[in-house]
């Protein structure tokens, strides 16, 4: 009989279901596979394709609550694992407790720094499960160079503990064989030589969307995308109430990750505002899912001024602004060089952002663990 190889066990905590799928997830879920792992994902809730990855892969409920902890952290099933990993924050107390408790290895993905104003609800002791988590961790992975120093602050680390670089960024090309640029702007209802801007993720205030509505309106030729997360009922209706709501189209579902990087490809320009004062949103960089995503797919971008940020106007596919004015300014140059940027787009997703090549450490670094 032949001798079936038995494949080593993962386990792989998320916050949010949807981001199961998310660049950062992916590579990690991606490189265990690729390393021989089979990964159990624990999730408080079923992503929309549990099958994505494939029979290797299996999904379970999780809840990062103190009763959960109390009824499920003695288990026999917790011996199984040779590896226990979690993104920020909640899930990182419960990777901390099973990797102490059971004597397993484990990293974390450290994509939220909840400090300062962007602290959370959660109670001291949870978040001081989750710094312990953090320091004991055989590394930490964060998403640009520019958190490092906020990591290592935030959660104590010990000196020449490993932090590593992941980009919000899939760490392969996403290319299609579909739709069109010419298509996917007729599928949004706008003419071929309509010039776009897109807005993806969170819309608010913070995030330039008062910038975005008024230079639509300010600007008459001018078309807008939004694809909005966590946006109130009221809001809808007044986003639909506009007096140039035919220039603008509301993605009202929410796209797969793949799905939003490829229609990102219609656009003409993408907006990256962060104007929230805290640590986390000032160090910005290649974190940016929103940001990664318009670079990888040839979209020029408006930025909000930011150290982290400076990459995109030394490639010259960016433009950094700071109030509305400047954010004007900023559509009006992109327009008039687009080609060009969106060249410079390219090589700056291959010399800056660099997405393999941090894949390959990040395999690398859980490959060490064996």
């Amino acid at each position: 009989m032949k001798n079936i190889q038995k494949r080593k066990k993962a386990a792989h905590f998320l916050l949010i279901p949807e981001l199961m799928c998310s660049p950062p997830n992916k590579a990690i879920i991606s490189a265990y596979l690729e390393l021989g792992y089979s990964v159990d994902i624990f999730s408080p809730g079923y992503p929309n394709d549990p099958h994505y990855y494939g029979q290797d892969v299996k999904i379970f409920r999780v809840d990062y609550t103190w009763l959960w902890i109390f009824r499920n952290l003695i288990n026999t099933r917790w011996t199984s694992y040779k590896c226990f990993s979690g993104t920020s924050e909640d899930p990182l107390a419960v990777v901390g407790l099973l990797s102490f408790l059971y004597r397993a290895q484990s990293f974390c993905l450290v994509d939220e720094i909840k400090s300062g104003s962007y602290r959370g609800d959660r109670s001291e002791r949870w978040k001081t499960l989750c710094q312990m988590s953090m320091r004991n961790a055989e590394f930490n992975i964060v998403n640009d160079s520019h958190r490092i120093e906020l990591l290592q602050e935030y959660a104590k680390l010990k000196k020449g503990s490993k932090v590593i670089v992941y980009p919000g960024c899939f760490h392969e090309r996403l290319e299609s064989n579909s739709k069109s640029k010419r298509e996917i702007k007729e599928c949004w209802g706008f003419p071929d030589q309509a010039f776009v801007i897109g807005s993806s993720g969170g819309f608010n205030m913070t995030a330039g969307a008062d910038w975005l509505l008024d230079s639509v309106r300010d600007c008459r030729d001018l078309h807008a995308v939004i694809q909005p997360l966590g946006v109130s009922a009221l809001s809808m209706f007044l986003l639909n109430s506009l007096s140039f709501r035919d220039r603008i189209f509301i993605e009202n579902k929410r796209l797969g990750w793949e799905d939003a990087w490829l229609s990102s490809r219609g656009l003409d320009v993408g907006m990256c505002i962060y104007t929230n004062q805290a640590p986390q949103f000032q160090n910005m960089g290649v974190s940016s899912n929103r940001l990664c995503m318009f670079i990888a797919m040839g979209v020029p971008v408006i930025a909000s001024s930011q150290e982290s940020f400076r990459f995109l106007e030394e490639f010259d596919c960016g433009v950094l602004v700071k109030n509305y004015i400047e954010f004007l300014n900023a559509i009006e140059y992109i327009r008039s060089k687009h080609a060009l940027m969106v060249e410079n787009c390219r090589q700056c997703y291959e010399d800056y952002i660099k997405p393999l090549d941090y894949y390959i450490t990040l395999k690398q670094s859980i490959h060490e663990l064996s």
